[in-house]
């Protein structure tokens, strides 16, 4: 599997996260949908924060999150 992101038109804006990885498939994917979704939005999280220009889109969502960036 290859995963790749792509930030922009130009190629220099595309984030290759794997490269031709194997994954193997364990049970069902229905069986485990939240794990992967959740780590496919950790991945693309981490992998935007790597481009300054979506990293300066994300931040301002950071606040919406509950607990972050709010003094008790």
């Amino acid at each position: 599997m290859t995963m790749r992101f792509n930030f922009g038109d130009t190629p220099e804006e595309a984030v290759t996260v794997m490269n031709d990885r194997r994954v193997p498939m364990v049970g069902s994917v229905f069986e485990s949908r939240d794990r992967i979704l959740r780590a496919f939005t950790v991945l693309l999280m981490r992998t935007g924060m790597a481009q300054p220009k979506v990293a300066k889109e994300l931040i301002p969502l950071l606040r919406l999150l509950p607990g972050v960036g709010r003094k008790k």
